[in-house]
């Protein structure tokens, strides 16, 4: 077997490369290959079983983070939680998300003071919240949900109903 050594491919002539069929172009090391709009990588968990609570009046963090170190400083990281809630009295809940990354905590992602979503009392009920992150690093980055209420209490999850938060962090090559 040779190897062939080059820092760019391009056309004789026409705009297509050809990998012929019956043959593979392989990448050993992960994020070897990066095409734009594609995704990297996907990390998807449950955020706790356990029933949570806050009174906050400040955006605070519900539920356990979930990690994603992105392979390319230039990513963009899509997040997508569904999040099972419900709103004690006739007051309103706020949701989010935040971040940990480099020490540094952000609790209000979208920056908006209403957060992503936000509903009034209700009963369990599954709220879904999208966000689109762009971190600038390849340093470990731990992501929650975050909430606040106007007054009263969210409730966040309920073992005993069977209700979970599912989260989703996709990272998208730019």
């Amino acid at each position: 077997m040779s190897t062939l050594f080059v820092n760019n491919l391009n056309t004789a002539s026409g705009s297509t490369i050809t990998v012929p069929t019956g043959k593979q172009l392989v990448v050993t090391d992960t994020g070897g290959l990066n095409m734009p709009g594609t995704l990297v990588q996907l990390v998807n968990g449950r955020v706790s079983d356990d029933r949570a609570t806050t009174t906050s009046t400040s955006f605070v963090q519900l539920g356990d983070t979930l990690t994603i170190t992105p392979k390319f400083s230039t990513s963009k990281i899509f997040m997508l939680a569904t999040i099972s809630t419900e709103m004690s009295g006739a007051n309103s809940a706020f949701l989010d998300f935040g971040k940990t990354t480099g020490g540094s905590t952000t609790q209000n992602l979208s920056g908006v003071s209403g957060g992503i979503v936000s509903f009034y009392q209700e009963t369990w009920n599954n709220k879904s919240i999208s966000f689109v992150d762009a971190p600038s690093t390849t340093n470990a980055i731990a992501y929650f949900v975050s909430a606040k209420v106007s007054a009263g209490t969210l409730y966040f999850n309920d073992n005993s109903a069977n209700t979970f938060t599912q989260f989703t962090l996709m990272e998208i090559a730019q």
